[in-house]
């Protein structure tokens, strides 16, 4: 049987800072289900080698 294929994004650098930077700026609308992913997207981040 076929094993499913797990994609990711991975930023790094520039990216990475320009990317928070977006998410921080003030003027972003995000409902809270977004945010909670953005959240949990910033502590797996952390938690990868």
């Amino acid at each position: 049987m076929a094993k499913q294929i797990e994609l990711e994004t991975v930023l790094r650098g520039e990216e990475a800072r320009a990317f928070n930077k977006y998410v921080d700026a003030p003027k972003q609308h995000f409902t809270q289900e977004s945010k909670a992913l953005f959240r949990e997207a910033r502590q797996l981040s952390k938690e990868w080698p």
